[in-house]
């Protein structure tokens, strides 16, 4: 397989191998969050739905001189809705979990995830240049003892691969510092947008679980049994009784408004949050705009640059005298650096388009 081919499938298996890594991260991250808000909502909905048992010693409300025991199960309409209500705001707080955990991955990450991908590019061009340059200066020492080269033709490519090295070394380390996780593809102006309207949904949904604590009604039955001062004609044994309760508080109307201002101010200081989140994701889209006028006002000229390089290479490939040997072996060194810096800055382009593009 040729080295360049070798080298291209190895940079596409890092991308994707840091973006896969990347994705795992993140759905990791807003799993464990789902999951631990809805094992609180399940926990709160087994109570809540639950039936309740009760009983009572003492006095019978119908009759003060009549002691009873009571015992029964009851059931509460307004908690088995509270439980209901619990699920579905743990459903929308994943919700607006992951999507404000996408959005501030972007600001966090965009830049960064882009600059590891170039550097991954940057060391495979950099092998190719340095791998010429060995092939170079192994000519040019070749013509110093035969007597058709200069020592100075030979220090200057050796300085060359030095500096060259250290740009190597310098693109290493930073493709293989710590991964850096991949910027997820979502639509950040709509991702924005609902992460507003999911927050007004969650609070409404708990604001209507606390509603619902204003009243109730409750199914009631079990087993009753005088146990002293009995009345006459009375049966001294268990008797059932079945009943439905209601229970209303009067303040529930005052309740319900209190709860909408809450609402209110939350949403307030929630787009004042999200306002900072946009001016974030506005500033990095802004330098990614930038940044990527910049590669493609450059990048003309760096294929008129490769252009001539390539067709004066191409004029002195044929001549063999001393001095169009080293012409050529400086012109294909920097020829390869020509296209170092065309595919560097094609790369830009493509992943700066791409991240640019999310919010267009």
């Amino acid at each position: 397989m040729p080295t360049k081919l070798k080298r291209t499938l190895v940079f596409l298996l890092l991308c994707a191998w840091g973006t896969a890594g990347a994705q795992t991260s993140a759905d990791a991250e807003k799993q464990a969050y789902c999951q631990y808000v809805q094992d609180q909502a399940d926990a709160e909905r087994a109570l809540d739905t639950g039936i309740e048992g009760f009983g009572r010693l003492g006095q019978s409300d119908s009759n003060p001189e009549l002691k009873q025991v009571v015992v029964g199960l009851s059931k509460s309409l307004s908690r088995h809705l509270q439980g209901i209500s619990a699920s579905r705001a743990a459903q929308l707080e994943c919700e607006l979990y992951g999507r404000a955990l996408s959005v501030e991955r972007f600001v966090k990450y965009g830049m960064p995830s882009i600059d590891r991908k170039i550097a991954v590019r940057q060391a495979a061009d950099l092998k190719d240049v340095l791998d010429i340059l060995d092939e170079e200066i192994a000519a040019a020492d070749k013509r110093l003892r035969t007597g058709n080269g200069t020592l100075s033709d030979l220090l200057t490519l050796r300085q060359q691969r030095d500096q060259m090295s250290t740009q190597y070394v310098a693109a290493k380390i930073e493709s293989t510092s710590a991964q850096v996780p991949d910027v997820p593809q979502v639509d950040l102006k709509q991702a924005l947008a609902q992460i507003d309207e999911t927050t007004l949904d969650l609070q409404d949904e708990l604001n209507h679980k606390q509603k619902l604590q204003a009243w109730d009604v409750a199914l009631v039955g079990g087993m009753q049994k005088p146990i002293s001062g009995t009345a006459m004609n009375t049966s001294t044994g268990y008797r059932p009784f079945v009943s439905v309760t209601f229970t209303y508080n009067f303040n529930a109307v005052s309740y319900g408004h209190k709860l909408d201002n809450a609402t209110r101010s939350l949403m307030t200081m929630r787009r004042q949050l999200n306002d900072e989140l946009a001016q974030k994701v506005d500033g990095l889209q802004k330098s990614m705009a930038e940044r990527l006028n910049v590669q493609k006002e450059s990048l003309p000229q760096l294929l008129d640059e490769q252009s001539r390089l390539s067709g004066e290479y191409e004029r002195l490939r044929t001549l063999d005298s001393p001095e169009a040997l080293r012409m050529k072996s400086q012109i294909r060194v920097s020829l390869a650096m020509a296209a170092m810096k065309v595919h560097l800055a094609r790369l830009q382009i493509t992943l700066l388009s791409q991240s640019y593009a999310q919010d267009q």
